[in-house]
């Protein structure tokens, strides 16, 4: 995985930090079954996604599912399921520079790695308190 893959290098660095908070973190990658099998009516639902919209290659966005028109990596969530299941839902996208076959962050979001784990780890912080 190349800069698509930046939320599981995200949540791999910050999973501690969201458990000790009693947030519980699950990377499914591309296992939507599982994703839809672990989510519960009073959940607050929070996907974590590289995001390629042409804005600032590391910066961090929070936004409400199927209420934006931007271009996450992944967007083959079955929305109309899930929204239906949680409490409520948000996507956080990580703008990334390009998406190409490759193993490894592109430099730009590599020289960025801490600064973005911040900003992901404090969005996540002010959801879970919404």
């Amino acid at each position: 995985m190349g800069d698509d893959g930046i939320s599981i290098y995200i949540l791999k660095r910050i999973k501690d930090r969201l458990e000790d908070m009693n947030i519980k973190v699950f990377i499914v990658e591309t296992d939507i079954n599982f994703l839809i099998d672990i989510v519960e009516e009073n959940d607050i639902l929070i996907i974590v996604d590289a995001l390629l919209s042409k804005g600032k290659v590391g910066s961090v966005n929070v936004f409400k599912p199927m209420m934006n028109k931007v271009s996450f990596c992944h967007s083959y969530i079955p929305w109309h399921i899930i929204l239906n299941k949680a409490k409520e839902v948000f996507e956080i996208g990580i703008e990334v520079e390009n998406i190409e076959f490759k193993i490894g962050l592109g430099k730009a979001l590599e020289d960025k790695i801490d600064d973005i784990a911040d900003d992901v780890l404090n969005s996540i912080k002010k959801l879970s308190i919404h």
